[in-house]
């Protein structure tokens, strides 16, 4: 006698749907992850994600959920980037390498980012001598604020590009700075709040 082959079991819409969802939810965290060291052109009217590590600290992971916040907080509050002749990369590219140097390699010694830091008022003065060399004589830079997209004891620092660009970032004394965004400027036209 011939038993009739029983049909594979019928996965729910809800099942697929959830799956959908936790696989895009994965990816998106796993591209929220990837964070490099080299400069790269913010993306307007993105999605910011704020991942945590399992590793840290409950501490470390609200300091670090609490500057996500800000970074997306600041960029919600700029205008969508001007067209690509704006914006210049290789100037940001310029400013970074120029303070990674300065930071990290003072004077073309032995690297010295390895011991994180707060900053000084004569580190902001440094970094805005490497800006100014690099172009960039009216350039805003000063000590992080509690409400910066910067991590407490980092010298903020942004510079208006031809175009309508901006470069607006941090560095950290001990650790170098981060990577050089190109965004929008703020909505009232400038690059930092002075």
């Amino acid at each position: 006698m011939t038993v009739p082959a029983a049909d594979p079991p019928h996965v729910s819409r809800r099942r697929q749907l959830i799956g959908s969802v936790i696989t895009v939810l994965v990816l998106a965290g796993a591209g929220a992850l990837v964070r490099t060291g080299i400069p790269h052109t913010a993306q307007p009217n993105g999605v910011y994600v704020c991942v945590t590590d399992d590793s840290q600290t409950e501490e470390e992971q609200a300091t670090a959920v609490a500057l996500c916040d800000r970074e997306a907080l600041d960029e919600s509050s700029r205008k969508p980037l001007p067209s690509p002749a704006g914006t210049d990369q290789d100037a940001a590219t310029r400013v970074w390498r120029a303070l990674l140097d300065a930071i990290c390699t003072p004077g073309g010694g032995d690297l010295i980012c390895r011991a994180p830091r707060p900053a000084t008022e004569a580190d902001v003065d440094m970094v805005r001598r490497v800006l100014h060399d690099q172009g960039f004589p009216d350039a805003i830079v000063r000590l992080a604020r509690p409400d910066d997209p910067a991590p407490a004891g980092a010298v903020m620092y942004a510079a208006a590009l031809p175009g309508g660009a901006c470069i607006a970032t941090y560095a950290e004394m001990g650790e170098g700075p981060r990577r050089a965004e190109i965004t929008g400027p703020l909505l009232d036209g400038g690059c930092l709040a002075p």
